[in-house]
C-alpha cells in the first residue's frame, strides 16, 4: 500500500509568526506607517515576489530602502528578518507525534531564502531528519497557485488521493482541495485533532 502523507503548512500552523513585531521593527527605521508598509509588501519586487523566488533577500532589502525609506543596514535587516518566529503553535508537537505513528509528514511553506535556512535548524526538535520541506521560493511559485501543490506532490512521490493537506489560510485549503487533496483548515491543534479523530484518521 502506498504511504499516506500529511502535508503541513508551517507559518501559524506549526510555527507562530511574529509578523507584527517584524513590521514594527522595520517601521522604527523607515519613513512609513505599519499600514502603508503592509500595502507595500504586496507590491511587485517586495515580500510576495521574494516568496515566489522572483527577487532575492538582498533585492527585497534594497526595495525597502528605496520605497519605504528604510535606513537600517543589511545586517540590521537580516537580524529583524530572523526574528520572525515565536515558537511552536501550542499542542502541535504532540499532534505531529501522533500523526507520525501512522503517516509520513512533509511541510509546504511560502518562504524565502533566509527562513528556509533558519526553520529546520531553529525548530529542529519538532522535525525528523527525513522530513521533506517544500519551499515556495525554490520552486518559483507560491500558494495558492495550483502548480505548487503539484510540485510538492512530485517531490514527496505522492498523489492527491494519498495526501492530506493542513493550512491555516482558507485560500490555500481550497486550492489544495481543487486538485483532489483531502484538506483541513487549521484553527488550533485541539480542533484539528478532534476533526482527524472524527474522520477516522487518528
Amino acid at each position: 500500500m502506498e504511504d499516506t502523507w500529511f502535508l503541513f503548512d508551517l507559518g501559524n500552523t506549526v510555527i507562530k509568526l511574529a509578523y507584527e513585531r517584524v513590521l514594527a521593527a522595520i517601521c522604527a527605521d523607515a519613513s512609513m506607517s505599519r499600514d502603508e508598509l503592509v500595502e507595500l509588501l504586496e507590491e511587485p519586487g517586495a515580500y510576495r515576489d521574494m516568496e515566489r523566488g522572483a527577487v532575492s533577500f538582498y533585492e527585497f532589502y534594497e526595495f525597502l530602502c528605496d520605497h519605504a525609506g528604510y535606513r537600517g543596514s543589511i545586517r540590521d535587516f537580516h537580524r529583524i528578518w530572523c526574528d520572525f518566529f515565536d515558537g511552536t503553535v501550542p499542542g502541535i508537537e504532540d499532534l505531529l507525534d501522533r500523526i507520525r505513528e501512522r503517516y509520513r509528514v512533509a511541510f509546504l511553506s511560502n518562504s524565502n531564502e533566509i527562513h528556509a535556512e533558519l526553520i529546520p535548524t531553529q525548530f529542529a526538535a519538532i522535525f525528523h531528519k527525513d522530513d521533506p520541506f517544500v519551499f515556495s521560493h525554490r520552486l518559483k511559485v507560491a500558494k495558492p497557485d495550483p502548480d505548487i501543490f503539484r510540485l510538492a506532490l512530485e517531490s514527496i512521490h505522492s498523489t492527491p488521493q494519498n495526501t492530506i493537506f493542513v493550512d491555516d489560510l482558507l485560500e490555500n485549503v481550497l486550492a489544495a482541495r481543487a486538485i483532489g487533496m483531502r484538506v483541513f483548515q487549521f484553527i488550533d491543534a485541539r480542533t484539528l485533532s478532534s476533526e482527524l479523530e472524527r474522520e477516522g484518521l487518528l
